[in-house]
């Protein structure tokens, strides 16, 4: 607890200035490690070979590099991603023995992270506050559900995946996410009403905790307990952002249905 308390208190503040006061280019830059350094600890949870897994984590950079430039990935950048990898498995190892739980974890690493990442330089586009609002909305809603499931959860929410997760838990998660997001919504001077803002906490809400749960149906099913361990007491930078990655997208639909006038910077 003290490790993670630690961790917490400095990033934080850091993670804060540098969102606020950085410019997009070095946004991307920091998201392009996130994502890199995310698709390496998911391939390892997958225990691939180190070559392929670099080589497809670096070219998981070029979405959001296409997403920072133009605003948009092309289904061709996947098409492409697709018929590499496939072609790499048949090449290279000259066998059809497991050959689509070989290829899998490539593809899913790059529509699972990259991919939801290109949501944050999106958002990004539209104001940086709006990616701390995700942050400590998150941030929030994960620790009311700590702290509730562990001082009063009784009932398992879905012990198959993630047996410390309680129902008690990811109601006081859903909870913390909608207070966060109103407490939230004047210090950032977002111009939507209280019952969109609700609305809003409502669906990180729940989108973070089946976040949550998908990170962690992939290190059960390779039979790690965290993604890494590069953060002391937090795990790797997939355990902390894993709620995220869905809810980003959630984040930025809801903002161009909720808000009259988005602009973009």
């Amino acid at each position: 607890m003290v490790k993670r308390l630690v961790v917490a208190v400095i990033i934080l503040p850091v993670l804060y200035l540098f969102i606020m006061r950085s410019t997009p280019f070095h946004f991307f830059l920091l998201i392009s490690a996130t994502a890199l350094i995310c698709q390496v600890e998911f391939l390892n949870v997958y225990r691939t070979g180190r070559f392929p897994k670099y080589a497809t984590s670096l070219a998981g950079i070029v979405p959001i590099y296409m997403t920072y430039k133009y605003d948009d990935v092309p289904m061709s950048f996947m098409a492409t991603v697709f018929l590499v990898v496939v072609l790499l498995r048949l090449f290279v190892k000259k066998t059809a023995r497991e050959a689509l739980s070989d290829v899998a974890p490539f593809i899913v690493s790059i529509l699972y992270i990259p991919l939801l990442l290109c949501y944050f330089v999106k958002l990004r586009a539209i104001g940086p506050e709006l990616i701390v609002f995700l942050f400590l909305v998150i941030w929030c809603a994960d620790t009311f559900a700590l702290y509730v499931g562990k001082y009063f959860g009784k009932r398992k929410l879905y012990p198959e995946i993630s047996p410390n997760k309680t129902v008690e838990g990811a109601i006081a998660a859903i909870f913390g996410a909608i207070f966060a997001a109103v407490s939230l919504r004047a210090f950032f001077g977002l111009h939507l009403s209280l019952e969109k803002t609700v609305v809003i906490g409502l669906l990180l809400g729940v989108v973070g905790i089946v976040g949550d749960l998908i990170e962690s149906m992939f290190k059960r099913d390779g039979n790690v307990k965290d993604s890494g361990n590069l953060l002391p007491g937090h795990g790797g930078i997939l355990d902390k952002i894993d709620a995220m990655l869905p809810a980003a997208p959630v984040l930025y639909f809801t903002v161009l249905l909720f808000l009259t006038h988005v602009p973009v910077r």
